[in-house]
């Protein structure tokens, strides 16, 4: 996305003509700490980029505002501290036709694996959106909203990393989102090593202002429509006060597989030498079309005492296949292969978020201001997805699940088991597909927040703030099967497994129970400081400021599936609260005219059992009038979440058994060292990773150093670069020795302490080959190291032809130099850079060397047109991480006659182009050509968030070419 700056007129403009415009990811240092700004909010967009997007002229002495910046406790007259910033303004996200917070700091190139997009609808954060700072997850990029901490999403992602929804931000009112690209801890505390994202909203609007819009994909679905209100009374300069009241709306229509060509619509790659992992295309499979086989059960009156072994072919119970279904026959017997991903896959799902705000602003006296605000809002999301199978490993394991000869009535079993007559049980493999599946995610975010600052004395200063924020998750899930009710299905024989059709209502109803959790998440704080102008300097006044925080904390998110009585509903839990407890300080020294030394610290008590003091200095030097140079070093932590420490979670991931094993199971060993064929047994399937929280886990730690550039050699023309440096230790993994564990297991060595693995169903057609992985078992640990390092670029041009005609030009890029990772001390470093990993922590999102992107605007009288590029660098689609090397050959979740034609994803480039025309200072009308180009999202078929795409980066590829036309008002 696209930096801005504020307008103030800074010290280092006066010295080396500093750009107020930098491409997003570009070092203005805009540090969040309280919301602030230097003029009112009452100008159109268009006025707005008159005001910010050129630099601005030397102040003189007395023609200064003082404005607090984010991540430093002073006021000053400029805005650029040590530390690298992308500011991203209102206007310039209109110009870009980005309306959503979460949509904004997405697009940054900061951001990397570990993100979580909205249409990641089956992750373990389904219906929310997180950024990921430095690719560090979500638990270490710290969202703040006007500068003070919100309430988590009540769902961690994978169960584990907890973050700030970013749905559930208020959009209409968004003066500018600045992200800070540096450890904060010192500033803030835990969860802020990769970062600080802080949303401000407007401080005063006056009069009645809105949007309205629509849109639809060119294909026809996907229709999204928007609308905003705000009206707002009061001048703060001339009334002293101004309080406004705002409402939005948002709701997005759903966009399935089905609505997109190849390759988002199937699972079958065979076309282009990749896999066909269509559901049954490998008998024995599993698709809506039950199949059969005859087997033994060992317990009469229990259908879980199947042996796994079949005494006969598979067969169709029924006949035959259903329209859409093809017949497939192989050397275990015939069944259907069905295209799952076709009937039932979701590329964008169903979104509805509405909401309000009340703010107000009161300048109780010319030196102190007080403001109040009140949010609520709820996102709702509804995620339609493949039925549930009668086989499951989660969290009770029907692998080998039959249906008896004999029902309970004494009758034969006849409709549903065909070798009943032989008195013979039958194994079963079926999808529920007359029982629809989908979960509906509601959460409801009611935030207040009330504050004062000013002056007072002689040089003094001070800014309190209190908040109270709550999440309110309800999580209402259909499709699921009750693994009583089927166990009494089976034996009575009420389904009708042959015909589904012709199953009663009640009869599904009694089977898939609406299963309906609540859990909640909680933040109550205050936080205060006192500055104070000690004695001036050559370069100005030494500044001191102390402040110190109090703040309490809960997630209730209680075990969906307790009492194991339904299949394949996850079992997560987390519970907990903590009180912390704060003290910080920072010191400002303008030591020379030419060079600026800051340093800052924080000490945090945890409730739970452990403190962390967190220091960091930073330095700003301006040897010439055209340059500066800038740098920090810091250190940070990362609190353990309540799931790490006493929660429990079971996550899923997929792959397939090493050749070694695969050749026990019928496949073949080619001549390159890979193997091919064999039973179905040998295809990519879902594997479990069981992991347990640990009360005695240490805090992660974080070591930091940026140094950066920035160079202005005309007054139209500027750029940066800075290099960042992060290294943590103590990083806490689920079970972080798994891969050791699952090679173990293979190789029939001992396993690592602590863990241990579940065997899946035997294969029939080679009942005596060892069985693969089901589950990995292991703990939550303090074991892993990551080490990564970086550059930000960023350049700008801004310039004025004559009175009517402006161009802009704003790029930024992040490179990666490197992403390195070690689960555990015995174990080296890994290099995930240009590949899919880290796989199981980033749904499979990969690492990018490079991301970037370029916005141009051309502004002629009332017209604007602006293009903006996003680009994405292409990368191996193996997981180094799940599979131990990047070879395609070896590590790609997919193989198929030529694994490497699919294992590299190759680079992704969009456009979006915004059309904006002001009719007059209260009408703005816009149209938006969103993906311009129709430009398809690359295969990654390793992905496992999307279907052969990647939906964190690429998701405007599948949705293709859009179209949205919308109006600003304003009186």
């Amino acid at each position: 996305m696209i930096d801005i700056a504020v307008t103030s007129r800074s010290a280092l403009l006066r010295g080396v003509a500093l750009p107020l415009v930098l491409a997003a990811g570009a070092g203005l240092a805009l540090p969040a700490y309280a919301q602030d700004q230097t003029a009112p909010t009452t100008a159109t967009p268009t006025d707005q980029t008159a005001q910010t997007a050129q630099p601005a002229p030397a102040a003189d002495a007395g023609d200064q505002s003082d404005i607090v910046v984010t991540g430093t406790l002073f006021r000053r007259t400029d805005t650029e501290t040590p530390s690298p910033v992308t500011v991203l303004t209102s206007d310039n996200l209109a110009r870009a036709g980005i309306t959503t917070a979460a949509d904004a700091v997405r697009s940054i190139s900061a951001d990397s694996s570990g993100s979580i997009p909205t249409a990641f609808g089956n992750g373990f954060g389904a219906g929310s959106s997180g950024v990921s700072l430095r690719g560090l997850s979500v638990n270490s990029t710290l969202t703040l909203v006007d500068g003070v901490r919100s309430a988590y999403y009540p769902l961690a992602d994978d169960g584990q990393r907890s973050f700030v929804d970013l749905n559930t931000i208020p959009n209409a009112t968004i003066d500018r989102v600045e992200v800070l690209k540096d450890g904060a801890s010192s500033s803030y505390g835990a969860d802020a090593i990769g970062g600080v994202v802080n949303i401000i909203t407007k401080k005063e609007i006056i009069g009645l202002e809105g949007t309205v819009e629509g849109g639809i994909t060119e294909r026809g679905d996907g229709g999204e429509q928007r609308a905003t209100l705000t009206l707002g009374h009061g001048s703060l300069r001339d009334d002293g006060y101004n309080i406004y009241i705002s409402g939005e709306y948002q709701h997005d229509d759903p966009i399935f597989n089905k609505g997109r060509g190849f390759p988002y619509n199937t699972n079958d790659l065979s076309s282009i030498g990749g896999d066909n992992n269509n559901a049954g295309s490998v008998v024995p499979g599993t698709t809506t079309t039950a199949i059969v086989a005859p087997s033994n059960q060992t317990q009469p009156g229990n259908p879980l005492s199947g042996t796994g072994l079949t005494n006969g072919p598979w067969q169709i119970l029924g006949g035959s296949c259903p329209a859409g279904q093809a017949v497939r026959t192989g050397a275990q017997g015939t069944g259907c292969e069905q295209n799952t991903a076709y009937d039932y896959g979701v590329l964008q799902p169903k979104q509805t978020r509405y909401g309000g705000t009340v703010h107000g602003t009161l300048q109780v006296s010319p030196d102190i201001e007080a403001h109040a605000a009140l949010s609520y809002f709820r996102n709702e999301v509804t995620v339609n997805g493949t039925p549930n199978g009668i086989r499951s490993a989660n969290p009770v394991n029907t692998l080998s699940i039959v249906l008896p000869a004999v029902l309970d009535n004494g009758q034969l079993n006849i409709t549903n088991n065909p070798f009943a007559q032989t008195g013979q049980s039958a194994a079963i493999r079926y999808l529920f597909g007359d029982i629809p599946q989908s979960s509906n995610y509601r959460n409801d975010v009611a935030r207040a927040q009330v504050g004062a600052s000013g002056k007072f004395g002689d040089g003094w200063g001070f800014q309190v703030d209190a908040t109270a924020a709550k999440s309110w998750l309800k999580i209402t899930q259909d499709g699921y099967i009750n693994l009583p009710a089927l166990i009494t299905a089976i034996n009575t024989g009420s389904y009708n497994f042959a015909n589904p059709s012709l199953n009663t209502d009640a009869v599904r109803s009694a089977l898939s129970p609406t299963v309906v959790t609540n859990a909640t998440s909680d933040l109550d704080m205050i936080q205060g400081v006192v500055t104070k102008e000690l004695f001036d300097l050559p370069g100005g006044p030494l500044q001191v400021g102390v402040g110190g925080s109090f703040r309490y904390e809960a997630v209730n998110d209680p075990n969906q599936n307790a009492n194991a009585q339904t299949l394949n509903l996850n079992q997560y839990s987390a519970v907990g609260h903590r009180y912390v407890t704060s003290g910080y300080f920072e010191i400002n020294a303008p030591v020379l005219n030419v060079l600026e030394i800051n340093g800052s610290g924080r000490y945090d008590h945890y409730s739970d059992g452990f403190s962390n003091f967190s220091p960091k200095i930073g330095a700003k030097f301006t040897p010439i009038r055209q340059v500066a140079l800038r740098g920090t070093f810091s250190k940070g932590f990362r609190a353990p979440s309540f799931a790490e420490q006493g929660g429990s979670v079971v996550g899923f991931t997929s792959g397939r058994p090493p050749c070694s094993i695969q050749v026990q199971h019928g496949a073949t060993l080619n001549a390159d060292g890979t193997c091919s064929g064999g039973s179905s047994y040998n295809q990519s399937y879902g594997f479990g990773f069981n992991t347990i929280g640990d009360p005695n886990l240490k805090p992660e730690k974080s070591t930091s150093f940026t140094a950066g550039a920035v160079f202005e050699p005309t007054r139209w023309l500027s750029f940066t670069a800075d290099y960042y440096n992060i290294k943590k230790t103590d990083i806490i993994t689920g079970a972080p020795l798994a891969g050791q564990a699952l090679a173990a297991y293979y190789a029939g060595t001992a396993l690592p302490t602590g863990y241990s693995v579940t065997p899946d169903a035997i294969d029939p057609a080679f009942p005596n080959a060892p069985r693969r992985a089901l589950f990995i078992n292991g703990p939550f640990a303090n074991a892993a190291a990551l080490k990564t390092s970086g550059i930000d670029f960023a350049a700008q041009v801004n310039f004025k032809a004559s009175d009517d005609l402006r161009f802009t030009s704003r790029a930024e890029a992040t490179y990666i130099i490197n992403y390195k990772f070690k689960p555990d001390a015995a174990s080296p470093y890994q290099d995930f850079v240009g590949t899919q990993s880290p796989y199981v922590t980033s749904s499979g999102a990969g690492t990018p060397q490079w991301r970037g992107n370029w916005q141009n605007t051309v502004e002629y009288g009332p017209y604007s047109l602006t293009a903006t590029a996003y680009y994405t660098d292409g990368y191996k689609a193996v997981g180094i991480d799940q599979f131990g090397d990047d070879t395609c050959a070896n590590s790609s979740t997919y193989q198929g006659s030529n694994p490497d034609f699919n294992c590299k994803v190759k680079s992704f480039i969009n456009v979006d182009l915004v059309g904006q025309v002001k009719v007059n200072d209260k009408f703005t009308f816009y149209i938006n050509a969103l993906n311009v180009l129709d430009a398809h999202a690359p295969l990654n078929a390793g992905n496992y968030a999307g279907v052969n795409y990647n939906p964190t980066y690429t998701q405007s590829g599948v949705v293709g070419r859009a179209f949205r036309a919308g109006a600003n008002f304003k009186f």
